[in-house]
């Protein structure tokens, strides 16, 4: 079982929560915002998890980038 550095994962939530913030961000996401921040979680896990296999830690930019794909492609953050 991996551990997931708990530290890192809170620092994505909060940007995730400053994310769910943004006027643009389309209501009705926000209203089931729960879902999708459970969603988010398990598709972090995922990527922390590929990141273990590969043996490379996450960089700052490669959370950032997994923040923004993850909106982008739930059609949540309107660009």
């Amino acid at each position: 079982m991996i551990q997931i550095n708990q530290e890192d994962f809170q620092n994505e939530k909060k940007i995730i929560q400053v994310m769910a913030n943004f006027t643009n961000i389309k209501p009705e996401i926000k209203r089931h915002n729960q879902d999708v921040m459970s969603l988010f979680e398990n598709q972090l896990k995922n990527a922390i998890w590929q990141a273990h296999i590969r043996g490379k830690a996450f960089s700052n930019n490669e959370y950032y980038s997994l923040v923004k794909d993850f909106w982008k492609k739930y059609y949540i953050y309107e660009v």
